[in-house]
């Protein structure tokens, strides 16, 4: 998994995990409007989100990294888990407490659809990837590794894993550009946040209402 600047790495140890995390919540908090609207540092993003979430995936072994071959340098990270294991882990619960970020219960409310309505199959183990969150480092941007990065993993995951499909949802049109014009992902339900109602926090409330982003679809891509 190597091209002739960057190699292309599984995430198989805390140290790179925790590299990455930061990488994500560093670039997340520059780029992403909801993020951004809630105010988080990177630090914050960090704690409450980015290292969090790649500890609890970390033994799945389904995150990857790239690497700046001359320099050593992680230069970008996407980190992904087997959706089945994360809804057993965390089932919709519509009465819990709300999460500190909306934008949890925004991501919560499009797993819940696309289970329980896009899909239309039962959700088996080791059939749809979730990828969960990615970053590339801005000063590595527009070198292809984004569209590589996601294609080694979706690979990895089909063919050492058994994946069939892979869900990803965007709030970044680059993004979206890759998931549906390069990899052939199917944009199904959308959610615009800007009209997203958190119910959670009583029918009136709507975190995103000056939101400058696209809609936020659930992508099913065909591994």
């Amino acid at each position: 998994m190597n091209s002739d600047e960057y190699t292309y790495e599984l995430i198989d140890n805390e140290d790179d995990a925790r590299t990455c995390a930061q990488l994500v919540a560093d670039e997340f908090v520059a780029v992403n409007s909801m993020v951004i609207l809630d105010r988080l540092n990177p630090q914050s993003m960090f704690d409450e989100d980015t290292w969090p979430t790649m500890l609890e995936m970390f033994h799945e072994r389904l995150s990857f990294l790239a690497r700046h071959r001359q320099s050593g340098e992680i230069v970008a990270a996407i980190s992904a888990c087997d959706l089945y294991l994360a809804q057993k882990r965390h089932p919709y619960d519509p009465s819990s407490a709300p999460s500190a970020i909306p934008y949890f219960d925004l991501l919560e409310d499009l797993d819940n659809i696309f289970i329980h309505h896009d899909f239309q199959q039962e959700l088996k183990p080791n059939m749809v990837l979730q990828i969960v969150i990615g970053a590339t480092r801005v000063e590595h941007s527009g070198k292809g590794i984004a569209t590589r990065l996601r294609t080694v993993l979706c690979e990895y995951a089909r063919d050492k894993r058994g994946f069939q499909y892979a869900l990803a949802q965007t709030t970044n049109e680059a993004t979206r550009h890759i998931y549906v014009d390069k990899m052939g992902g199917i944009p199904l339900t959308t959610i615009d946040p800007k009209t997203w109602i958190w119910k959670k926090k009583g029918d009136q409330v709507r975190p995103y209402k000056d939101h400058t982003g696209i809609p936020i679809p659930n992508i099913l891509i065909k591994l």
